[in-house]
C-alpha cells in the first residue's frame, strides 16, 4: 500500500508539474516508496482524520498524462500484478482523488446551518456528486436515468455572518429558553440592521386562540377550543386568531324537522299541520282512518269505476269502495239492447216479433254493425212463419240486393251526420262519441243565471256524460258550472238569491297585508295566495275594497357599501285588487330566505300618516342588519281618506323590532288604537304575543295554517266586516261590535 504522506506529495506534484520528464520522476518515486511494511498493511485501512479541505479555486485538471500504479499487497513475491490507471478505480469514498479525476462530477455548494441563539450565522461547505454511470454530468430533475445527487463531502458548521441574507426585515426564528428555573420558555430572535436581536424569554402556557405559539411546540393555535352559541357550548378550531367552525350550530329559522332550530326551547312551533306532522296534510284515503285529522272519516272520497258495460263513479264507506254507478251486465233479453254487454244484442234468444213486421226494414245502429246507420227486420224461422225473430243490424246493401253496388260490407252502414252519445260510431270516422257535448247545471233551477251562477258543459265518452274534475275526466261531472255558494263580502251575489252582500252597502275599506317572508313561511304564504285566488274569482268590489302589502325579510344590500342586509319592502301600496294580487303573485318563493322578522316595526310604520301624534320616527334608524325599501323616511302607506282599515299580519315568529329606539308592544297598541277606523288581525301562534296585540287593538288572532281552505274561511270572516252595519246603525252585535255574516246567523232589524 501507499504511504499517506508520499501519496499526498505525489498528488500535489502532479497538480503543479505536467511535463513528461516530471511524470517519469514521479513514477520512480512511487516505485521507490514501496516498503515491506506498507505491502503488509490491511488494504482496507483508512485514515480517519482524512478530509477534503475546501478550495476557492477549481479542482485540479485530471488531464495529466500519467498512469498511477496500484500494487496487490497480497502478492508475497513483491511482484507487480498489473499496471492500472488510478482514475479508473477511484470512487467517491475518496472525495479528494475522485474530484481530481472527475472535476465535472463534483458540484461545490454552501448551506446555512440551523439558527442558534448566538449572534452568529453558521454555514457548511459540501460537494455533490452529479454524474451518471458514464461519469457525465446530468440533471436528476429532468433525466429519469440520472441518479440522485450524492453528498460526498461536507465541512462542520462554521461562522459565516451575523444575519443571514434576506433576513434583514424579518424574524429569524424562535428558540427555547428558561425564564425561571424549571420553566420552559421561548424567545424570538430578529435580524435588525445586520445584528440578531433577542426578544424577551416568554414562559410557555396552554395554547389559546390568539395567533401565537403559547405552548412552545412550534405550532400556532393547534387543537380544539371551547365556543358558545345561543344553542349552547361546543368546540371549534382556531383560524386567524378566532375560534370558528363551532360544532354547536347558530340559531336558524324554525322549520318543520322535529328540532329546535331557533334554540328557543320550542320544537317546530307553528310549523306542523293538524296531524302534528311536517309538510302538507295527508290526503284522505279510503281506509276508515281520519288521514287529514279533521275529525271526519273519508269525506268526499269518490273515484271512477267501470263495469263491463260502462264507466261510473263509486264512493268510500268505512274503508271500502262501493255503490258504483256503472251499469252492470244482466241476462240478455229480447229488447234490442246488449244487456250482458258483450257487444251483441239479443244473442242466443229467439226474440219474437209480429208477423206484419216480416220484411219491414227497421232503422238500427248497433253491433254487429260497426258504424253508421243500418236496418234489421223480423224474419221467419220456419217455412210457415210460425216462429219469428228479429234479425241482426246490417247495412242497407246487405238487406236490399243492389246489382249496381256489388261490393257490400254488411257491417258498415249509412253515415249519419250527427254523432250521438251512445258509444257507437255514427259517422264512420273510427272515432266514437267525438265532439258530442251539452250544457248542464246541477244547482237549483231557479238560481241558474242569477248572480254568479252559470251553467257548465259535459262531454260524452264511451256513451257517458261527464266533465273534468281536477286533472281527470269523471262521469256525471258538470264542468265549469258555478252553483250557489256562501255569501261573502265581495260585491257579488254569491248565493244567487238576487241580493248582493246580504243587501248591505259595502263600505270603503283598505286592507293591508303584512307578511313574514322568512324561509319557514313558504307553505303558509302559498295558502294565503290560494285563498286570495279563490276570492278573486267572484270579487266585484274593485273600487270599494282596495288592498296593499308589506313583506319581509328579503336578502338585499346596503346602498353604497354592498353589505348584506335583511330588507322590509312595500310590495303594493293601497291599490285595486287585481293590481295588488298581480304583485303578490310575482313574489318568488326562492327569495324567502331571511330570518329577521321586522313585522312589528312594519305595523308601527304603517300607522305614521294615520296617527302622526302617536308614531314618532324622527330619530328612528334600522339596526341589527335590517333595512327598508324604500328608505325609512319614505316608507309610507297611502291610505285612502275616510275609509275603514284592516291590517292583517302573517308570521310564524314572535313579535320583533329592529328599529332604534325599539318599538314595544304598548307603543304598537297605542299607535293602532290612535288611528281612525283601524283593526289589527294576526295569523300566528298564541304564545308569541301577537294575539295579545291583536285583541288589545280590537281585532283577533287566528291560527297560522298551511291549509288553504281554513285560510280562506278565516280571511273571509275578516273581510265580511266591510258588509256589516256599524254599531251606531243598531245592528245585532257579536264580538267586538260586529256580527260576521259568514256565521249564517239570521239578522233581525229593529
Amino acid at each position: 500500500m501507499w504511504e499517506e504522506a508520499r501519496f499526498r506529495a505525489v498528488l500535489n506534484l502532479l497538480v503543479n508539474q505536467r511535463n513528461k520528464e516530471m511524470k517519469k520522476l514521479i513514477v520512480l518515486l512511487l516505485l521507490a516508496g514501496c516498503s515491506d511494511d506498507a505491502a503488509q498493511r490491511d488494504s482496507g485501512e483508512k485514515d480517519a482524520t482524512a478530509k477534503i479541505v475546501p478550495h476557492d479555486f477549481a479542482l485540479p485538471d485530471k488531464g495529466v498524462d500519467l498512469s498511477f500504479l496500484q500494487l496487490d499487497a497480497s502478492n508475497q513475491s513483491r511482484e507487480f500484478d498489473a499496471i492500472i490507471p488510478v482514475c479508473d478505480t477511484t470512487t467517491t469514498d475518496n472525495p479528494e482523488q475522485y474530484c481530481f479525476c472527475f472535476p465535472e462530477c463534483c458540484l461545490r455548494q454552501m448551506w446555512y446551518c440551523p439558527p442558534s441563539p448566538s449572534r452568529e450565522v453558521e454555514s457548511i461547505e459540501l460537494i455533490l456528486e452529479i454524474c451518471d454511470e458514464n461519469k457525465q454530468p446530468c440533471n436528476f430533475d429532468e433525466d429519469e436515468s440520472c441518479p440522485a445527487p450524492e453528498v460526498i463531502f461536507r465541512t462542520p458548521c462554521s461562522v459565516t455572518s451575523n444575519c443571514p441574507p434576506g433576513s434583514e426585515h424579518g424574524s429569524v426564528s424562535w428558540f427555547n429558553c428558561e425564564p425561571e428555573e424549571g420553566i420552559r420558555g421561548r424567545q424570538k430572535v430578529v435580524c435588525s440592521k445586520g445584528s440578531l436581536i433577542h426578544g424577551p424569554c416568554e414562559a410557555c402556557s396552554d395554547e389559546v386562540c390568539d395567533n401565537k405559539d403559547n405552548d412552545c411546540d412550534n405550532k400556532i393555535d393547534e387543537g380544539i377550543f371551547e365556543c358558545v352559541t345561543a344553542c349552547g357550548p361546543g368546540t371549534g378550531v382556531c383560524i386567524d386568531g378566532e375560534v370558528q367552525r363551532c360544532d354547536v350550530r347558530e340559531p336558524s329559522e324554525e322549520v318543520c324537522d322535529f328540532e329546535d332550530n331557533d334554540c328557543d326551547g320550542l320544537v317546530d312551533e307553528g310549523q306542523r299541520n293538524a296531524c302534528d306532522q311536517c309538510g302538507p296534510l295527508p290526503e284522505e284515503e279510503c281506509n276508515n282512518i281520519d288521514d287529514d285529522c279533521d275529525g271526519i272519516l273519508e269525506e268526499g272520497l269518490e273515484r271512477e269505476c267501470r263495469s263491463e258495460c260502462e264507466r261510473g263513479t263509486e264512493t268510500c264507506n268505512e274503508g271500502n269502495w262501493n255503490s258504483c254507478t256503472a251499469r252492470q251486465p244482466t241476462d240478455e233479453e229480447c229488447d234490442g239492447v246488449d244487456n250482458d254487454c258483450d257487444g251483441t244484442a239479443d244473442e242466443g234468444l229467439n226474440c219474437l216479433c209480429r208477423l206484419d213486421q216480416v220484411g219491414v226494414l227497421l232503422p238500427c245502429a248497433e253491433p254487429p254493425l260497426r258504424c253508421g246507420g243500418g236496418f234489421k227486420t223480423c224474419e221467419c224461422l220456419d217455412v210457415d212463419c210460425l216462429q219469428l225473430a228479429m234479425g241482426e243490424c246490417k247495412s242497407l246493401c246487405a238487406q236490399v240486393q243492389n246489382p249496381l253496388s256489388p261490393n257490400c260490407d254488411p257491417e258498415v252502414g249509412i253515415i249519419i251526420e250527427d254523432e250521438l252519445c251512445n258509444n257507437f260510431d255514427e259517422d264512420c270516422d273510427d272515432l266514437i262519441d267525438e265532439g258530442v257535448q251539452r250544457t248542464c247545471y246541477t244547482g237549483r233551477p231557479e238560481t241558474l243565471n242569477v248572480g254568479i251562477c252559470v251553467p257548465g258543459t259535459q262531454i260524452c265518452i264511451e256513451g257517458q256524460w261527464g266533465g273534468n274534475d281536477g286533472n281527470r275526466w269523471r262521469a256525471n261531472v258538470c264542468e265549469g258550472e258555478i252553483i250557489p255558494q256562501q255569501e261573502i263580502c265581495n260585491g257579488a251575489d254569491d248565493d244567487c238569491d238576487g241580493e248582493v252582500d246580504y243587501g248591505e252597502e259595502i263600505r270603503d275599506t283598505d286592507i293591508l297585508l303584512i307578511v313574514d317572508t322568512s324561509g319557514s313561511m313558504d307553505e303558509e304564504i302559498r295558502a294565503v295566495l290560494i285563498a286570495l285566488n279563490r276570492f278573486a274569482q267572484h270579487f266585484a268590489a274593485e273600487e270599494t275594497i282596495q288592498w296593499g302589502m308589506i313583506a319581509g325579510p328579503f336578502i338585499g344590500e346596503e346602498p353604497g357599501t354592498g353589505l348584506r342586509k335583511e330588507v322590509l319592502r312595500i310590495i303594493s301600496d293601497i291599490a285595486p285588487f287585481n293590481d295588488f294580487l298581480a304583485r303578490f303573485q310575482a313574489l318568488n318563493p326562492h327569495d324567502f330566505t331571511g330570518g329577521e322578522e321586522m313585522l312589528k316595526d312594519a305595523v308601527y310604520i304603517a300607522m305614521r300618516n294615520l296617527n302622526p301624534m302617536g308614531v314618532d320616527l324622527d330619530e328612528s334608524v334600522w339596526t341589527n342588519g335590517a333595512l327598508s325599501e324604500p328608505p325609512l323616511d319614505q316608507f309610507i302607506i297611502n291610505w285612502r281618506p275616510d275609509t275603514d282599515r284592516i291590517v292583517i299580519v302573517f308570521s310564524d315568529e314572535d313579535e320583533q323590532t329592529f328599529l332604534s329606539p325599539r318599538v314595544n308592544n304598548q307603543m304598537l297598541i297605542d299607535a293602532v288604537n290612535g288611528a281612525p277606523n283601524v283593526k289589527l288581525y294576526t295569523f300566528a301562534l298564541p304564545f308569541y304575543g301577537w294575539d295579545e296585540i291583536a285583541n288589545a287593538s280590537g281585532g283577533e288572532n287566528f291560527e297560522l295554517t298551511n291549509s288553504a281552505a281554513q285560510m280562506y274561511n278565516n280571511l273571509m270572516s275578516i273581510i265580511d266586516e266591510a258588509c256589516l252595519p256599524r254599531e251606531e246603525q243598531g245592528a245585532m252585535m257579536l264580538r267586538n261590535g260586529y256580527m260576521f255574516a259568514s256565521y249564517h246567523i239570521e239578522l233581525t232589524c229593529y
